[in-house]
Formats: C-alpha cells, structure tokens, sequence
C-alpha cells in the first residue's frame, strides 16, 4: 500500500450517505448473496440507499484520499455492521473500522459485545476470529428485504474487551 493509500478512519456523516450505500450493497452482495441467492433479489441497491441514513451518528467510514472504502456501525452493546467495498477487501480497511466500533462500545462502559456473521461467511468468520471474537451460538436472526423480514441462522460472536 502506498502512502498515497493510506486508510484514514472517521466518524460518518450526512455527506457520506450515497457513498455508504453503494459499499453496504456492493460488499453485503459480494460476501452473501452465494449464501442467499433468493434474500439477494430482495436487496436492490435501493434497498440500501433508503435504511444507511438511520444509523449515521453510530457509524465510522474508513477514506482514502477523500473516497470511502467501507464502514461500520454499532447500537447498544453490539456491531451491526462491518463493510469493506470489495476492491478494499483485504487491503487493511476492516481492521480499522472493527477496532473503531470496539473502542466506542468500551467507552460506553461495555465489556462483553457481540455482532451477527452470517452461517457460512467463513472468511468474515475467520477475520473476527482473528481480531479476538468467538462463537458463542448459532441462533436463528432476520434480515430485511424490500418485501419484509426473512429468516437467517447467523453466528452470535462475543468479544471480552480489556
């Protein structure tokens, strides 16, 4: 990566908002719709564009040179997203954003968080494994959809913060 690469991480705001969108969808299809041909048809890049404005005061972009590549997003005790534009993928911009949302939840006094990865994700499985994370269940959760809530069987991952 050259310096003209580096990933600058900061808090989200309303500007980021079509950028945001066109990550959300392009990463989430890139790593789910294999895992979830039908729910895939159910998320338009619409879909998207209309729900990533919601959660803008919880989240953290990660730029290069004034783009941004991927976010996250948090609520509560837990990490309701982590998305790395797929040409930023493996290229150290997840990392970043993961500790960012981390750190957050600590300043707010939690000690245990979790998120959800999706059964069968295992590269995403692998990477929270490897920042600190475990499964503590698999459980039954929903995603959205443009014609509502869908069922899904996702990893509950736990990390312990220090």
């Amino acid at each position: 990566m050259s310096a003209a690469a580096k990933i600058e991480i900061e808090r989200a705001g309303a500007g980021n908002i079509p950028a945001l969108a066109r990550v959300w969808h392009d990463a989430w299809h890139a790593g789910h719709a294999h895992l979830d041909p039908e729910i895939a048809e159910g998320r338009p890049f619409t879909f998207f564009e209309a729900r990533i404005g919601s959660g803008i005061d919880r989240m953290a972009v990660a730029m290069v040179d004034g783009e941004v590549v991927g976010f996250s997003g948090w609520e509560g005790d837990g990490i309701g997203q982590v998305f790395v534009a797929p040409a930023w993928h493996g290229r150290g911009a997840a990392a970043p954003l993961l500790a960012a949302a981390e750190e957050v939840l600590k300043e707010q006094g939690h000690s245990l968080i979790w998120l959800q990865c999706r059964v069968g994700n295992a590269r995403a499985r692998r990477f929270y494994e490897k920042h600190g994370w475990y499964v503590a269940s698999e459980v039954e959760a929903d995603i959205g959809t443009v014609t509502g809530r869908q069922p899904i069987m996702v990893w509950r991952m736990e990390k312990l913060l220090g």
